[in-house]
C-alpha cells in the first residue's frame, strides 16, 4: 500500500468534554497523518476529532503533503517526528482560534 501523510486545514468546535478549546472558541488547525487515499485521511481525522471531543465544522484543501507546498516549519517538525511513528497516529499543528457564540 502506498502511503502519504495527508494535510488538511480543518475548522472545528469543542463538544462538551474537550479539553482543547474553551466553550466559546472555534478554530482551523492543519491536521497531519499518513493514508493512501483521500478516504482514509478523512476516516483517521475524524477517528482523532471524536476522541478529542471536537466537532467537525469543515474541511478545507485536502492533499498529499509536499514540501513543494512550503509548510510552516511546525508542519516539516510533525512530518519527521512521525516518520518513525506509529502510522495510526494523527497529528494537529497551532490551533488558530476564532470567538464563537455559544
Amino acid at each position: 500500500m502506498n502511503c502519504e501523510f495527508g494535510l488538511e486545514s480543518l475548522g472545528v468546535i469543542p463538544r462538551e468534554g474537550c479539553q482543547l478549546l474553551p466553550p466559546n472558541k472555534g478554530a482551523f488547525a492543519n491536521f497531519l497523518t499518513l493514508a493512501s487515499n483521500e478516504s482514509q485521511y478523512r476516516a483517521k481525522v475524524t477517528g482523532a476529532l471524536f476522541h478529542y471531543c471536537l466537532e467537525l465544522l469543515e474541511f478545507e484543501d485536502v492533499r498529499p503533503f509536499s514540501p513543494a507546498d512550503k509548510p510552516s516549519q511546525e508542519i516539516l517538525s510533525i512530518v519527521e517526528l512521525e516518520k518513525s511513528r506509529n502510522p495510526q497516529h494523527v497529528r494537529y499543528a497551532t490551533f488558530n482560534t476564532f470567538p464563537r457564540v455559544v
